[in-house]
């Protein structure tokens, strides 16, 4: 597949205005979409079947912290939004000791819980969830690159999927996975947030996913400040049976508890867990609704404090007018 150059004007649809990776096998552009008049997210896939796997299930969903699809392009490409910022991985490292402060990962672990309750919800998994596939847009975490998405009931593949570091210990063995699969993830997610180190060792040719045989390192292990609630709850997110793994609920009301500052994540006097319980006794016969919650997307969108998008980033209004000399 050749590689498209800034510049280049693609099927009369967008014109190509940055590269934002074009490493990977699906390469990623930021390009102005013609029609729409706007820039644009556009993610070249290697088939027609892939792209319109992964516009199908981004259409399927809608929440503030989930990137949003306009559809398919040329065939092979998804349109996205564009989200100006850098990823979480590349916020971290502008951070001192490599991590978020105590209140920044909470939120973002919240808001991220929500999105991936959100998409449990509607019958998806995401399967890889990691601070790379994390974009920070002026505070607010946004979840992207569903290449690898599948429905719940959908769990059996030929091949291994995922990221070798985030991924849970079923899926590594090629089991079934579950909403506990991505909680896994998060957890994961979250360790380095709040540690600035993964809580597994690297992997090796003879122990490709320690994961299965070592047991993770404990947050407070690398910093103690953190509350010994909060590790415990991180590290019942990396535990190695799915059934131990909180879910999301849980997470969401577990990691708030220890916020003591700032805006609220939502309205005065409102609990997810109860409002999750109140739903579960509205629907009788169907047991706890783990993965579905009238919470979502209620909270604040501000989790991070803004940060200059990095100098490779176009910024918006340089894109715009790098448009206007490009297609003028």
């Amino acid at each position: 597949m050749d590689r498209w150059k800034v510049g280049q004007s693609i099927g009369g649809t967008f014109t190509i205005l940055a590269i934002v990776d074009d490493q990977g096998p699906d390469p990623v552009y930021v390009v102005w979409h013609h029609t729409g008049r706007c820039p644009m997210a556009v993610k070249r896939m290697r088939s027609a079947q892939r792209a319109r796997h992964e516009a199908d299930t981004l259409l399927a969903l809608a929440h503030p912290n989930i990137v949003r699809s306009y559809g398919i392009a040329e065939k092979t490409c998804v349109l996205m939004e564009f989200l100006e910022g850098p990823t979480l991985r590349h916020f971290m490292a502008d951070e001192v000791g490599g991590r978020l402060k105590l209140s920044d990962a909470l939120r973002t672990g919240i808001h991220l819980a929500a999105a991936l309750d959100h998409i449990h919800s509607r019958g998806f998994l995401h399967l890889d969830v990691k601070p790379r596939n994390i974009a920070i847009v002026h505070g607010r975490p946004i979840l992207f690159d569903f290449g690898i998405a599948r429905p719940r009931q959908d769990w059996h593949k030929p091949r291994l999927l995922g990221t070798d570091p985030y991924m849970a210990p079923e899926q590594c063995r090629r089991q079934p996975v579950s909403p506990a699969t991505d909680v896994f993830a998060l957890g994961v997610t979250l360790f380095e947030a709040l540690t600035g180190k993964p809580p597994f060792p690297d992997g090796t040719k003879r122990r490709e996913f320690p994961q299965l045989t070592v047991a993770p390192r404990r947050v407070r292990e690398l910093r103690s400040a953190v509350p010994q609630a909060l590790d415990e709850l991180i590290d019942r997110c990396l535990a190695f049976e799915a059934d131990n793994r909180p879910s999301l609920i849980e997470l969401i009301a577990g990691l708030h508890r220890h916020i003591r500052g700032g805006p609220p994540m939502w309205p005065p006097g409102f609990s997810p867990l109860e409002a999750n319980a109140e739903r579960s006794s509205a629907r009788p016969g169907t047991g706890p609704a783990k993965t579905d919650s009238k919470g979502a997307g209620k909270h604040t969108s501000n989790a991070l404090p803004r940060q200059q998008p990095r100098s490779r980033k176009l910024n918006a209004a340089a894109q715009k007018s790098k448009a206007r000399e490009l297609v003028d």
